[in-house]
């Protein structure tokens, strides 16, 4: 949906606030802890160009944060980032540094779709998801000249997904097959893809192309590339 049609939309709710709740006024910043509703996703779209809002969202997380008022580097500069520490599912390593628009998504992530899918598949949560990077100053691999979304820290690859019991999930298992027919792996994997798909801009697994073999692409920018 254009952003000046939710921006018109907005306006025209505004009028009736007094009587519209919180969760579904466009005008109010998305309650991170708050059940999602249709207007979640309009949200989510409008806080991307708001720091303001994105900064309120980001404040109902349960994430573990520290701002980073000046990141990145010179040539690829990240102003009012975001040190993900941790959360409740942890990254590991622990550490990397996010946009506030991915760091947003990063927590629903972890609640609405990881977490969920874990105790779906496998009847248990997760201890931790294992992140292979999210900032880096460079352009899209096999696209010189063009600009990664990791060169402004809006996007984070995913290697791997811890369970409570220790057992390890890699992205890489996307494709695997066992003597005993399907995987619980397999059917984990497509399940956290999907659901990742709701939430950001840009979801690339291996299923893209081969150099996304072994992690998952969560891109807080962009719009409705799912694959």
């Amino acid at each position: 949906m254009p952003l000046a049609l939710l921006v018109a939309i907005g306006a025209a709710i505004a009028t009736h606030r007094a009587w519209l709740p919180a969760a579904y006024d466009p005008t109010r910043p998305l309650d991170l802890t708050a059940p999602r509703t249709f207007m979640t996703p309009i949200k989510l779209r409008l806080l991307s160009s708001d720091q303001g809002m994105c900064q309120a969202a980001l404040a109902t997380s349960a994430l573990h944060l520290r701002p980073v008022p000046v990141g990145g580097t010179a040539a690829c500069p990240v102003p009012d980032g975001e040190r993900v520490d941790g959360g409740p599912a942890p990254s590991l390593p622990a550490g990397f540094l996010a946009s506030c628009r991915l760091a947003v998504r990063w927590s629903m992530f972890q609640t609405d779709v990881a977490e969920p899918a874990a105790r779906a598949v496998f009847g248990m949560g997760l201890r931790g998801i294992r992140q292979a990077g999210s900032f880096a100053c460079r352009d899209i691999r096999d696209r010189p000249g063009a600009i990664s979304s990791h060169a402004t820290a809006d996007a984070i690859d995913v290697s791997a997904f811890i369970l409570d019991d220790g057992r390890e999930i890699p992205v890489s298992a996307w494709h695997a097959t066992t003597a005993h027919g399907s995987d619980p792996r397999i059917a984990f994997l497509h399940r956290v893809r999907d659901g990742a798909c709701g939430i950001f801009g840009i979801v690339l697994s291996p299923d893209y192309n081969g150099l996304h073999a072994g992690h998952l692409h969560l891109q807080a920018t962009g719009f409705g590339l799912c694959d």
